[in-house]
């Protein structure tokens, strides 16, 4: 207990001033997307982010050796629990993705991210540079991967199986794999493209087609980008000022409190308020990367270079797809975006790294 309390007192305090900033500048938005109304939105993250950042700090105070013992455990644990959501899992909107605690809904697959990567950092730190460079290194976490996205397909959950992949080829490339095998690996995923299209679902189907042209289809698929579109230009450089925003308090913008609050966020901030979110987003960032180049310890420098990977995808992915760069997919913005199990589960990864952080320090 008296290590745990010391381990507290070295946390971070720059990266969680960082995450408290971004934190508070999201309740700020729920407050305005809820009229002014501290429910049904604000009140609930803030219980959540002070559930996540209780998370954080237990994470801080465990030793990484911990996880690294009982990395595999907690992988089939997670993998067991995304089997449960195939059999019993509650079905929202047509997906079937979480689980009901009873006292609240959870989603397996947000966790599944942070042991996938953590049996991978523990698998390829026992492996050389030369062995990651054999294909037969290769084939258990090409398993372990496999499995996980098997599952969330199935549910289904196409945001979440690309970031599963997207974390996987960055583990991979911090460890050493030659860059020819995922260019051959890319060019066999684009000669299966005829395939893989007729498994997407047609919804799925709809918002690629959207994607090249929102137009075709303006009050169905097409809808949620096109008005994100319109909501981010409503906002110009400094936008229509708190809670002034006709998309978002008008209740065009759809998903406004999750996927797509950062298109109410251009239009109430302006240009000027997506780019202090972002420059805080970087610091964030950049101080992880800190991490991985202190880290000495193999098992550490993957596990933290992946996790901060996630991290990129999420923001990456988000504010692409609200800018109409990328098709629409569900992939909350971290720290921002309305939902518990997101927001814990990316608390939780950076308890991973403040962890690693310690550690080295002290």
């Amino acid at each position: 207990m008296v290590k745990l309390k010391l381990r507290l007192k070295h946390v971070p305090l720059f990266p969680l001033s960082i995450i408290t900033l971004i934190s508070f500048f999201s309740l700020l938005m729920l407050f305005s997307m809820g009229s002014g109304s501290f429910f049904p939105w604000c009140f609930n993250q803030f219980c959540r982010f002070v559930v996540g950042t209780i998370a954080l700090l237990f994470v801080s105070a465990i030793k990484l050796k911990f996880w690294e013992k009982y990395a595999y455990p907690f992988y089939f644990l997670c993998l067991f629990l995304l089997i449960g959501v195939a059999i019993v899992g509650k079905t929202s909107m047509g997906a079937q993705r979480w689980l009901n605690l009873y006292f609240f809904n959870f989603q397996p697959s947000e966790l599944m991210r942070i042991f996938l990567i953590i049996a991978l950092s523990k698998y390829f730190s026992t492996r050389s540079v030369e062995d990651c460079k054999r294909l037969s290194t290769l084939c258990l976490p090409v398993v372990l991967i496999a499995l996980p996205m098997g599952l969330v397909l199935i549910q289904p959950d196409l945001g979440t199986a690309v970031l599963l992949f997207l974390v996987f080829c960055s583990v991979l490339f911090v460890c050493g794999v030659q860059i020819w095998k995922f260019a051959f690996f890319f060019f066999g995923i684009l000669l299966s493209m005829p395939i893989l299209w007729n498994m997407l679902h047609d919804y799925q189907q709809k918002r690629v087609l959207t994607f090249f042209s929102p137009e075709m289809d303006p009050s169905g698929a097409g809808y949620h980008i096109i008005q994100s579109q319109i909501a981010i230009g409503a906002g110009g450089f400094w936008g229509s000022g708190f809670m002034n925003g006709s998309q978002s308090q008008l209740n065009f913008l759809p998903e406004k409190q999750t996927d797509f609050v950062f298109a109410a966020l251009g239009e109430e901030f302006g240009f000027f308020g997506c780019l202090l979110l972002l420059l805080l987003y970087g610091l964030l960032i950049t101080y992880n990367l800190g991490v991985v180049i202190r880290m000495k310890n193999k098992f550490e420098k993957i596990m933290v270079f992946g996790v901060n990977s996630m991290l990129f995808f999420y923001i990456f992915i988000n504010v692409s797809m609200v800018c109409g760069l990328l098709p629409v997919v569900g992939v909350p913005l971290p720290f921002f975006s309305y939902g518990g199990s997101a927001l814990v589960v990316l608390m939780f990864c950076e308890g991973l790294i403040f962890s690693a952080d310690i550690e080295h320090k002290h």
